[in-house]
């Protein structure tokens, strides 16, 4: 239980960063938007138990935020 909690509060953590960074107008939103749905469909979808699945979903918005990021400082 304490596992779920944890990453539920990683993935709170993760987008408040993505909101706060401001990344989202370097990224078109309907395309940020669509790739955060796939990582949410790839989670629900999965066959990994849900702590395992929530982990990963966590690890993809870190690396979408990571790119969004490196757009934005290349710009």
């Amino acid at each position: 239980m304490k596992t779920l909690i944890y990453v539920k509060a990683m993935t709170a953590g993760v987008l408040a960063s993505l909101l706060m960074a401001g990344t989202a107008l370097a990224m078109d939103s309907v395309v940020v938007e669509e790739r955060m749905e796939e990582i949410s469909e790839q989670t629900s979808t999965s066959d990994k138990p849900r702590v395992e699945a929530l982990e990963a979903q966590v690890e993809e918005l870190e690396a979408l935020i990571r790119m969004m990021l490196e757009e934005r400082h290349d710009s």
